[in-house]
């Protein structure tokens, strides 16, 4: 989820983007990207995990 969220962010899709944010933080209310990126899938490239943390934090999730 925290990946799809993340690229609606970035893809401009404002309404599903926060419907993503609003299931993951009902998840886990304690949820931040600090405590995220330890557990994000690994990515092929470096630079796709700072894109999916830059999209994270543009959907709104606090550092």
């Amino acid at each position: 989820m925290s990946v799809a969220a993340a690229g609606h962010a970035m893809a401009g899709r404002l309404l599903e983007e926060q419907q993503m944010m609003v299931r993951l933080c009902a998840f886990d209310p304690l949820l931040r990207v600090s405590n995220l990126a330890e557990v994000l899938p690994p990515f092929y490239r470096t630079d796709d995990r700072s894109r999916c943390i830059e999209g994270l934090r543009k959907a709104g999730l606090p550092d």
